[in-house]
C-alpha cells in the first residue's frame, strides 16, 4: 500500500470517526432530554419535604452525613445516612468515588426543574463563617 493510499485510508477513517462522534453526542441529548421528565417525577415521588430538598442537593459527593447534616438544619446525621440508603435503592444518589458510605446525586433538582429550598439561616452564618475562615 502507497504512502497516498494510507494517508487516503487515515482521512476516510478519521472522517466516519467524526461522524460516530457527532451522532452519539447527538445521541446522549435527545436520550437525556427524554429522561428528564421521567426522573422529575421520580424526584417529586422520592423526596418530599424542604428537608430532603436540602439534603439530597447538598449531596454533590463534597460533603459527609454531618456536614449535610448541619447545613440542612438537621438535627442527626444519621438522617442523611438514612435518606442516602433508600434513595441509593432507588438509582437518585451514587457512592461518591473515593469517599466509602458516602453518597452524591445524579443531578441537582434545579436540572430537572424543581425548586431548591434555602438553607435555615443559622446553615448560612455558618457557612458564611466557615468560608471566612478558609480564607
Amino acid at each position: 500500500m502507497s504512502s497516498k493510499d494510507e494517508r487516503e485510508s487515515t482521512e476516510i477513517l478519521k472522517a466516519e470517526l467524526e461522524g460516530i462522534a457527532k451522532s452519539l453526542k447527538e445521541l446522549v441529548v435527545w436520550t437525556k432530554f427524554a429522561g428528564m421528565q421521567q426522573l422529575r417525577v421520580i424526584l417529586t415521588q422520592a423526596i418530599k419535604t424542604d428537608s430532603e430538598s436540602l439534603v439530597f442537593e447538598l449531596s454533590d459527593g463534597s460533603r459527609g452525613t454531618r456536614e449535610v447534616a448541619e447545613l440542612a438544619g438537621l438535627g442527626s446525621n444519621s438522617t442523611v445516612a438514612s435518606y442516602w440508603k433508600r434513595w441509593s435503592k432507588q438509582g437518585i444518589v451514587v457512592p461518591t468515588p473515593g469517599f466509602e458510605g458516602r453518597f452524591q446525586r445524579i443531578c441537582s433538582l434545579e436540572e430537572v426543574g424543581l425548586a431548591v429550598p434555602d438553607l435555615p439561616k443559622s446553615s448560612r452564618v455558618a457557612a458564611n463563617e466557615k468560608e471566612n475562615q478558609i480564607v
